[in-house]
Formats: C-alpha cells, sequence, structure tokens
C-alpha cells in the first residue's frame, strides 16, 4: 500500500468543461487517471480549464491555476508569496518549482496529490456537472479510452447509436 502525505486542499473554482478538449479528439490530455492497483478500469477526473485549487504547505498558499498549453494538452501555473512558476506541462513541476524556488530545498510534491484529485470531495465537484463520464481500460500495454457513445430509442440496439468516440495507445 503507498503511502502518501494528505494535504489540506481547497477547491477555489472548478471552472469549465470544454466540449471540443475534454470529448474530442485529445481527450485523453484532459483526463486525469486515478486506478486501485487490482483494477483494469481507470476512473477518470477532468482537467477543467481555469480550475484553481489552493494548498497551505510550511504556512504557505499554494494555488495550482490549469491553463491551455497549448490546443491539445493542459498546462499548469504554480502561484506562491508573488512567485508564479512558468506554464507546466504538469502540475508536479509547477508545484516544485515554485516550493524550491521559496525553500531553497530539493523537495519534490506531487501535484495531483496538491490539487486535490485524491479527495472524494474536489473529484465529486469536478464531476458534478458531466453528462457523460469517460472511462478507461488498460490490456496489457494496449490503453483503450472510450470517450463518447451515441444513443437512440432503438431497442434492437440496446439503444446504442452515433456517437461512440473512443482512442487507443
Amino acid at each position: 500500500m503507498t503511502k502518501h502525505k494528505k494535504y489540506v486542499v481547497t477547491l477555489i473554482s472548478p471552472r469549465n468543461i470544454i466540449q471540443d478538449l475534454h470529448f474530442g479528439s485529445f481527450s485523453r490530455n484532459w483526463w486525469l487517471s486515478c486506478a486501485d492497483d487490482s483494477s483494469t478500469c481507470l476512473s477518470l477526473y477532468p482537467i477543467r480549464v481555469g480550475m484553481k485549487t489552493l494548498t497551505t504547505i510550511n504556512n504557505k498558499d499554494f494555488i495550482i491555476t490549469v491553463v491551455r498549453n497549448n490546443e491539445f494538452k493542459p498546462g499548469y501555473i504554480c502561484q506562491s508569496d508573488g512567485i508564479y512558476s512558468e506554464i507546466c506541462e504538469n502540475s508536479t513541476i509547477a508545484i516544485t518549482s515554485v516550493y524550491q524556488c521559496i525553500f531553497s530545498v530539493a523537495t519534490k510534491h506531487a501535484g495531483p496529490l496538491i490539487m486535490g484529485f485524491d479527495q472524494h470531495i474536489i473529484s465529486d465537484q469536478l464531476l458534478s456537472d458531466i453528462t457523460f463520464r469517460p472511462f478507461s481500460f488498460k490490456f496489457d500495454k494496449l490503453n483503450l479510452l472510450i470517450f463518447g457513445i451515441g444513443k437512440s430509442n432503438n431497442s434492437e440496439w440496446n439503444y446504442g447509436g452515433k456517437g461512440y468516440k473512443s482512442s487507443f495507445i
């Protein structure tokens, strides 16, 4: 069992689900997977553009904001005590760079934990207005992401219809 530090995290603003990002061709980049080791199905949580979280570490407040890094991937900016990170490709790099600058130490922090993705109250807020939640499966080295399922009124098709979307790596 993995032990990791528990942080007190406040979701300042959950912000936006953007249809083209979260349910488009590059949706894989906009959902964070959290799996237990015994499962082949991964639970996914949205990384929302404009999302802000607040965490206090060593009596300093750290705010992480999600931005668009480019058309297809999220970027992360961390700020504390007037120090801002660059736009980083992941939240771990963002928080670690600011933390190390403030405290002059080599300590690293896990960004998803600092953002509260492991806390039910935050993950529930992030999922609250989502009508379809994508899901991901692992089969050996293959990852399958299903980010759209069509529906119809045809009972012979088990109500399935146009709109199935998936990707795999």
